[in-house]
């Protein structure tokens, strides 16, 4: 792993090699998704509306997954178990921790 606490080398170099020269497409595309899923979530919070909170979560966890954002992956299922079950009180630290977690993986996807 180039940084284990940020990305997975592996899951990044098989998708360079698939993707070739839209790698870049797909980072941008991460992108976008995960600054409109980062809004969501903190509206979500807000309303106390645990259902969206899990939902996104759940969809970032996934969307993450499969870019090899390991420290984003980790988070979003925190903070989909935590929606899960209703504690909410934890989720405004984790959303900080996943904001921070998300723009460093944004930026060492790009440096690739």
């Amino acid at each position: 792993m180039q940084d284990s606490a940020i990305l997975d080398d592996e899951v990044v170099t098989e998708l360079q090699d698939v993707m070739g020269q839209d790698f870049s497409m797909l980072v941008d595309s991460f992108k976008r998704d995960g600054e409109q899923r980062l809004q969501t979530l903190a509206s979500a919070y807000t309303a106390g509306d645990q259902e969206t909170l899990r939902r996104q979560a759940h969809s970032f966890k996934g969307s993450s997954g499969n870019l090899g954002a390991v420290r984003v992956f980790e988070l979003c299922m925190q903070l989909e178990s935590l929606a899960r079950e209703g504690e909410l009180g934890q989720v405004s630290d984790l959303l900080t921790r996943l904001r921070d977690a998300f723009d460093q993986a944004c930026d060492a996807l790009r440096q690739i």
